[in-house]
């Protein structure tokens, strides 16, 4: 199978954000709408993650990767063993 991935001539690369935001502005897009696009939806995620992060890490919850593999029996097939 051949996958083939193409972009929209014209917005190849992140340069070409300017003029696919003023289109979209020019199609009736709020700046509202355009910064959420722009990533802001994605920083308030991040924001929360780190909120849960530091919760856990005040609660004595070690992270899924410090967890030796060997103290996990529940599961069966661990990537990070290969087991």
């Amino acid at each position: 199978m051949v996958l083939l991935v193409c972009t929209p001539r014209d917005l190849e690369d992140v340069a070409s954000y300017p003029r696919l935001f003023a289109e979209l502005l020019g199609d009736g897009w709020t700046v509202d709408e355009l910064e959420k696009l722009a990533g802001r939806n994605l920083l308030r995620v991040f924001e929360e993650v780190e909120k849960v992060r530091e919760n856990q890490r005040l609660s004595g919850v070690r992270p899924y990767e410090d967890i030796p593999p060997v103290l996990r029996p529940d599961e069966h097939h661990n990537c990070s063993t290969n087991s």
